[in-house]
């Protein structure tokens, strides 16, 4: 009866330990030589939906609180493979999968924690051998807000707005 409730005690620790919060990947990379990491606060957030081209994407920067992107383009060959082989085994607490693409190595994860019905954090994730980059939004998201804006998109590069 030890022995299995030892081994249940190790399984449960090893997956906590295995579960990883969005902040520990731009902690562990985000020092790395030649990584680009940017981080846009809620106040510059809040001044950019001034400089916002019409009034659909000044309310959708509105609901964007802040955004933070990790580029490790420039970075050594082997900080990329270390990058893509932690998204790999990478097992975000609390994140639902929106896309998962394999092209030709590429890979590209749109992953997003959802409250209530409401879109708190996005986060993007592309990991390839040239091209490896992380990028998270968190705000307040609806997905009627997202639905708006697709459907926004989607009518200007037809030429109907």
């Amino acid at each position: 009866m030890k022995k299995i409730l030892f081994t249940l005690v190790i399984l449960v620790l090893s997956q906590l330990g295995y579960a990883q919060d969005s902040e520990d990947i731009f902690r562990e990379f985000g020092h790395e030589k030649n990584a680009e990491c940017v981080t846009i606060s809620p106040f510059l957030m809040s001044i950019g939906k001034m400089f916002a081209k019409d009034k659909e994407d000044s309310k959708m920067l509105s609901k964007i609180k802040s955004l933070k992107v990790l580029d490790l383009e420039e970075c050594s060959q082997i900080v990329r493979s270390r990058f893509a082989s932690k998204m790999e085994k990478l097992r975000l607490k609390g994140y639902e999968t929106m896309v998962q693409v394999n092209d030709e190595g590429e890979k590209v994860h749109i992953l997003m924690k959802i409250k209530k019905d409401v879109i708190r954090e996005l986060l993007i994730v592309c990991a390839g051998t040239d091209d490896c980059a992380l990028v998270q939004l968190k705000g307040n998201i609806s997905k009627n807000d997202l639905a708006e804006l697709v459907n926004s998109e989607t009518t200007k590069r037809n030429g109907r707005h």
